[in-house]
């Protein structure tokens, strides 16, 4: 009876789980309270994992970067990055697939090209190689790589539980939100952004799952570190309604310091791409120049919360802080096109924070009567610039909230925040993330259909089927094979190696092939149409359709550039528009189907 007992319970156990593989709804919400715990305990993790890399290689684990590297020798400062490096080089060489460190860019790319499917490896690496950096100096933010590690550990439980790929962007999402909101404890912060940077929309099915794993990633942080906000800081008040001008110039200022920024980190990694590093001393020699500013400005090491914290404080003066803009921007430059890890998050907040006091001690010199403390100001130039480089101004202006505890700035933070969005989404038009995926060719704007068919080769679609006639062919031949054939296009070659010449068109043949008269000492050579634009098999359907919409031909030649310009097939538009088409009935369709759900 006993044995019975067992496997009546283990039936019981078995076909539980079977009903919970087999529930949609059910399944999203116990994965969406899973990764919620993943991801807030890999926040924590990493967390832990930077304060313990740098015990080893500083001497201490705590925040205050500045006060405690005062206390340490200038060999051990400029070194210890150099070394961070070294092993980073190591990591990205043998273990990073692309051999660089991932971050958000890489999450949004997963969901617009792999539908939200993440490898464990490079996940696990991208860990490694951003606590290692922020633990031996690296000048970023730990929001990006924890955002990855979150997104990453999502992917992989959707995975697990065969969840529907459909469903695999609000998995991520939670997955996202969680991390945020476990690094910031601020999980109405990490639910937006997860909707607003990842997903791309607010109005979505998504919403209650990626609430419930921002809540959970809280919880995490709250019961292991506590529940308080970033940054402390006095209870800063507007003077007068007269300032409202001022804080809007100071959204102009931190929409040039956000351009100046984005444009830094695209700058540093196309100028060390020119210098040829190899992969494995590439981020050494970043990690040098990082060293060699530090001695300077200890200010840059690692995340910088000390230095942000301060100037938010007022505890800095006007030359420190417009000195701090400048380095701060070249460190994160720096850090990034060497390949170290980190993010974008912290250093925007940083740099918004010095931009901010620097301005509001300017406006106090002019107007002392009228200008509020600097510090305010400090808050406002946070937030502005943050959203400026992020694109989120919703999730920014909520995380400064959440993180500085304090909303009754909220008006001056929010005409701050519109000035400056609204100048560099003129001037510019996308975010931090959407410019390192530009520079993989990869836009965000672009339709999910023409997503697809970049993705998407010629040697897929093309046909292969097609009447070669030699370039000395003569009419009387060339009318034979006119009316034995069903083809209307002919394409001309060279005898001799058999690579391609031109073509001739069946409008173009007919008068010379079925007229009463012939002109016999005529050749294909003398009806080809030389010059015609050419694909290859592993050209993109997208670029093959560019050139169809430029050129308005009906077909183009397929040539194999390995065996010189040997004609391999055909692609006609009427193929390349069927499976356009295809694309675009597929992406409404999945459209429509989050709708229902």
């Amino acid at each position: 009876m006993a044995d019975n007992g067992h496997t009546i319970k283990k039936m019981g156990i078995l076909s539980s789980f079977k009903s919970l593989r087999g529930n949609l709804s059910l399944k999203l919400t116990v994965c969406s309270l899973a990764v919620g715990l993943l991801a807030g305990y890999g926040a924590l993790a990493f967390r832990i994992s930077i304060s313990e890399i740098q015990t080893l290689f500083y001497g201490f684990g705590s925040e205050l970067v500045v006060t405690e590297a005062a206390h340490l020798p200038w060999w051990q400062i400029m070194m210890v990055p150099v070394i961070g490096g070294l092993i980073i080089g190591v990591i990205l060489k043998f273990i990073m697939p692309e051999r660089r460190p991932q971050g958000v860019a890489d999450v949004i790319e997963s969901v617009l090209i792999n539908r939200g499917k993440m490898k464990l490896l490079p996940g696990v690496g991208a860990f490694m190689t951003s606590a290692i950096s922020l633990g031996t100096g690296a000048s970023g933010g730990r929001e990006g790589p924890v955002v990855h590690f979150g997104a990453m550990l999502a992917s992989q439980l959707g995975q697990f539980m065969r969840i529907p790929s459909s469903h695999y962007t609000t998995l991520i999402g939670c997955g996202v939100a969680s991390a945020v909101a476990a690094s910031f404890n601020a999980p109405i912060a990490g639910m937006f952004f997860a909707l607003e940077v990842v997903i791309g929309s607010i109005a979505t099915q998504a919403v209650a799952p990626i609430v419930i794993a921002a809540v959970v990633g809280t919880v995490v942080t709250r019961i292991h570190i506590g529940d308080f906000p970033a940054f402390i800081i006095p209870n800063y008040q507007i003077v007068s309604w007269w300032e409202m001008p001022a804080i809007a110039l100071l959204g102009v200022v931190s929409a040039v310091v956000a351009l100046l920024f984005i444009w830094s980190m695209q700058f540093s990694e196309q100028t060390i791409d020119k210098l040829k590093i190899p992969t494995i001393l590439r981020p050494a020699a970043g990690g040098l120049a990082l060293g060699i500013i530090a001695l300077f400005f200890p200010q840059i090491i690692g995340v910088g919360y000390e230095a942000t914290y301060s100037a938010l404080n007022e505890q800095y003066g006007l030359l420190l802080l417009l000195s701090l803009i400048v380095v701060k921007t070249i460190a994160v430059a720096i850090t990034m096109g060497s390949r170290l890890g980190g993010g974008f998050f912290s250093p925007s907040l940083f740099v918004g924070a010095m931009t901010g006091g620097a301005f509001g001690i300017i406006a106090a010199s002019v107007f002392p009567e009228m200008a509020a403390s600097h510090g305010l100001y400090a808050i406002i130039g946070m937030t502005a610039v943050a959203c400026s480089v992020l694109g989120a101004p919703i999730s920014t202006i909520l995380i400064v909230f959440e993180l500085t505890g304090d909303y009754k700035i909220a008006i001056a933070v929010m005409v701050a925040v519109a000035v400056a969005t609204l100048i560099t989404k003129q001037i510019i038009g996308r975010s931090i993330f959407q410019t390192q995926l530009a520079m993989r060719n990869l836009d965000v704007k672009e339709s999910g259909a023409l997503r697809y068919l970049k993705y998407r080769q010629v040697r897929g679609i093309m046909d292969r089927e097609f009447i070669e006639i030699p370039d000395s062919t003569p009419m009387l031949e060339l009318r034979e094979i006119a009316r034995n054939t069903r083809h209307d296009k002919f394409i001309v070659v060279n005898p001799k190696n058999q690579s391609f010449i031109g073509r001739i068109d069946f409008a173009d043949l007919k008068p010379h092939v079925f007229g009463d008269d012939i002109d016999e000492d005529l050749t294909a050579i003398d009806l080809t149409q030389e010059g015609s634009p050419q694909v290859h098999p592993d050209t993109s359907l997208k670029a093959a359709l560019i050139i169809f919409n430029e050129t308005e031909l009906d077909c183009l030649p397929v040539v194999d550039i390995t065996s010189g310009i040997r004609l391999i097939g055909l692609l006609h538009y009427k193929d390349l528009l069927r499976e356009y088409n295809e694309a675009l009935l597929k992406m409404q369709n999945e459209s429509t189907d989050k709708l229902i759900r």
